[in-house]
């Protein structure tokens, strides 16, 4: 079992960056939107740039932003790609707080639910239809009306303190409650349903899974396809048959919980090495 000093509690990770993206704790309590310097600045995770506590820009809102106003956003451009050239889909697992959210909430002892595999290309066609083309072409945030994160950490919220805000909410707010609560409850029985079929950032980093300096191997000899690498999963995922999926997301389960599976990663890999070794 893999026992790596910086790498033993990804949870502590994910709420860490939770915290960092979302230090303004106070503005919950005043009802004001952070606005400094920081909130320019694209954070490689779903954080909805209208939360009170958020301090960075959502990086899928700030690309849509542009894309409304026919302009090119060369630094949401230049974070992910660097982001993503260089860990792949790591951010997933470690760092986004909405990925904490479902993996918290599959915890609760229930029936699993296996959707096809096929529903993980619909992340793209979101990337690609809500994210850039509609957006560039009709004008509108079509994604960040819609999306999961932006209802949770800050719909709700303003809706409950701000009765302007309220008076405008109508149907179509109530549909994005219903969109929202539609995803966390069927993380109850689906591992991450949000991040396998919807997420467009998830889409973005996946595209360069298999180029990262994050590197998966597996002895394939010594495999006896018994399955735990699968059943650790946070995304369903059996290593063996794709050890450098566009799905993975880096979590490590699988080479904690299996002897014949390997990491390539500077940070890691001596340590991996050895105790594979013991």
């Amino acid at each position: 079992m893999l026992q790596i000093k910086w790498f033993k509690n990804r949870r502590l990770y994910q709420v860490l960056a939770a915290f960092l993206a979302n230090f303004q704790l106070v503005n919950f309590i005043t009802a004001r939107l952070y606005t400094g310097k920081l909130k320019f600045i694209p954070f490689p995770i779903m954080n909805c740039y209208a939360c009170p506590a958020s301090v960075f820009a959502c990086p899928i809102g700030t690309l849509s932003h542009f894309l409304v106003i026919s302009k090119i956003p060369f630094l949401v451009i230049g974070v992910i790609s660097a982001v993503a050239s260089t860990f792949g889909r790591w951010i997933c697992g470690w760092v986004c707080p909405f990925g904490l959210l479902q993996d918290l909430l599959n915890k609760i002892p229930s029936a699993e639910i296996k959707p096809p595999e096929f529903l993980s290309y619909f992340k793209y066609v979101f990337l690609v239809s809500f994210v850039i083309f509609l957006p560039f072409f009709f004008k509108e945030h079509y994604f960040c009306m819609v999306c999961p994160t932006g209802t949770i950490e800050a719909g709700l919220y303003w809706v409950a303190v701000n009765s302007m805000i309220l008076n405008m909410a109508g149907a179509f707010f109530l549909f994005k409650v219903a969109t929202a609560s539609a995803f966390l409850y069927f993380s109850v029985f689906i591992k991450r349903p949000f991040c396998r079929y919807v997420c467009p950032l998830g889409a973005l980093f996946s595209l360069f899974n298999k180029l990262s300096i994050v590197d998966f191997s597996v002895d394939r000899e010594n495999c006896i396809e018994c399955g735990l690498c699968k059943k650790s999963c946070p995304v369903d995922l059996s290593i063996y048959e794709d050890a450098n999926s566009s799905s993975c997301l880096r979590c490590l389960n699988c080479v904690r919980v299996c002897p014949v599976v390997n990491i390539d990663f500077p940070l890691v890999k001596n340590e991996t090495e050895t105790l594979h070794s013991r």
